[in-house]
């Protein structure tokens, strides 16, 4: 699966090309990148990295864009294929980062639906394969996410994976970081108590200070840094700078309602608009077919959805996808664009299908894992000592993936007792259990 996903991903490298110029008459952003990645090369070549004035003006995330273009390039030659491929490689990479953080959250379950979605989804493979904020941040945000899901879930190496998946996004897309970085505190003050409590308390504080200095420089990016808002957090002012600013990118007339009314609406505009009904042209209709698939997605996972609250208690990382998700629909919505949306939102698909990929056991049988459970009876278990039983694969055979069962295991096992000549007891031999006689001798009266 993962041979034909990286496959896949390298060779949307070259359709980019392609599709680019022959449907949207060439038209595109990585065309500047690549226009300004290549003037910087010659540059970085002689360790010359000073910004021509043209350059220095734009966004600090086109700027950075372009500065990574012009570093690939200085290695590689001014080859745009080249750099196609090496994003490409990036973004598959970042996904799969997306992949380790679900398995490792929902360990010993079947990841086998949440990797489908997430490696050959359409989107996740088309949009990332060039030179663009998309495929970096993709890769940023993997780092991220794993590195959350490993302090998430207590163990080694979480903290500098979030620390590098930080910096390589914090001057493309702060926005973004800054909503994993709010999910991610959510997350953390509601973590369970480990089995280990010694000093949880300083490690805690310590975890929620080091999230609140990341937190505060997201902010600080956002605020200076965010393109096309004037240095405003006010999505209405966001939504007024880029509509109709963006030729080529798709329609620009999308309403947009801010506040938490108009919240149902910005979820079918980020996640479902164009649906084959409202699609014109030939993008618009390749994007309503996946908008359909997700859809059926989206109704098929109603199990899932209805257990989201009660998992989230027991599993904090998909408390940080639900953050990440909701924040993400609420203000990408103001782009009032859905040429920039439908390229934006391949950095929420990853978080919301951990929301609709919850692993459960079958339909009709006993609740399998521990996420399934109300807390009350996942506290129970614990109490009583019942812990998930992993069953050994047989020589020869696939380890099972499907519901691992809780059974208990420390509950001592009450042997038959019968009385002696003495008039003691002691346990009743197995092979007289059921009246048969025993293969060994009782031993003789004393005295």
């Amino acid at each position: 699966m993962l041979t034909v996903s990286l496959l896949l991903h390298l060779c949307a490298a070259p359709a980019q090309i392609w599709v680019v110029d022959h449907f949207y008459n060439g038209i595109a952003d990585w065309l500047r990148y690549d226009n300004q990645g290549a003037v910087l090369s010659s540059g970085f070549r002689h360790f010359n990295f000073s910004l021509p004035s043209a350059i220095a003006k734009t966004s600090v995330g086109d700027r950075s864009v372009s500065m990574t273009a012009g570093g690939v390039f200085a290695l590689i030659g001014v080859n745009q294929l080249g750099a196609f491929v090496l994003f490409s490689w990036c973004s598959w990479l970042g996904l799969l980062f997306f992949y380790r953080a679900f398995s490792l959250t929902f360990a010993g379950a079947n990841h086998r639906r949440y990797a489908l979605l997430l490696f050959f989804l359409p989107s996740l493979i088309f949009w990332t394969a060039d030179v663009s904020k998309e495929a970096i941040m993709t890769l940023s945000l993997g780092l991220a996410a794993y590195g959350a899901a490993k302090i998430l879930a207590r163990r080694r190496g979480g903290f500098p994976l979030l620390i590098v998946g930080a910096a390589i996004g914090a001057f493309v897309r702060p926005n973004e970081l800054l909503l994993v970085m709010a999910g991610f505190a959510i997350a953390i003050i509601i973590l369970p108590a480990g089995p280990r409590r010694t000093l949880g308390g300083v490690r805690r504080l310590g975890a929620i200070a080091f999230l609140g200095a990341m937190f505060g420089l997201s902010v600080y990016l956002t605020l200076h840094y965010i393109h096309s808002s004037g240095g405003s957090l006010s999505l209405s002012q966001i939504s007024k700078n880029l509509k109709g600013s963006n030729i080529g990118t798709g329609s620009s007339n999308v309403v947009y309602t801010p506040g938490p009314v108009g919240f149902l609406h910005d979820i079918y505009t980020v996640i479902l608009d164009p649906l084959l009904y409202n699609a014109h042209g030939k993008g618009e209709l390749l994007a309503s077919v996946e908008n359909l698939v997700i859809v059926g997605v989206i109704l098929s996972s109603w199990r899932q959805l209805r257990i989201v609250v009660r998992a989230s208690l027991a599993r904090p990382y998909l408390l940080l996808c639900g953050v990440y998700s909701a924040g993400f629909i609420y203000t990408f919505a103001a782009l009032g664009n859905l040429g920039l949306i439908t390229r934006e939102r391949t950095l929420l698909f990853p978080f919301m299908l951990v929301v609709l990929s919850i692993p459960l056991s079958p339909k009709g049988e006993e609740a399998g894992y521990e996420w399934e459970l109300r807390r009350r009876d996942r506290l129970a278990r614990r109490r009583t000592g019942e812990v998930e039983k992993h069953a050994p694969a047989v020589t020869g055979q696939a380890p099972r993936v499907g519901p691992r069962i809780f059974r208990p295991t420390s509950l001592p096992i009450r042997e038959p007792i019968r009385a002696t000549a003495g008039g003691s007891t002691r346990p009743e031999d197995p092979g007289t259990a059921d009246g048969g006689s025993s293969t060994t001798d009782p031993p003789p009266p004393t005295g």
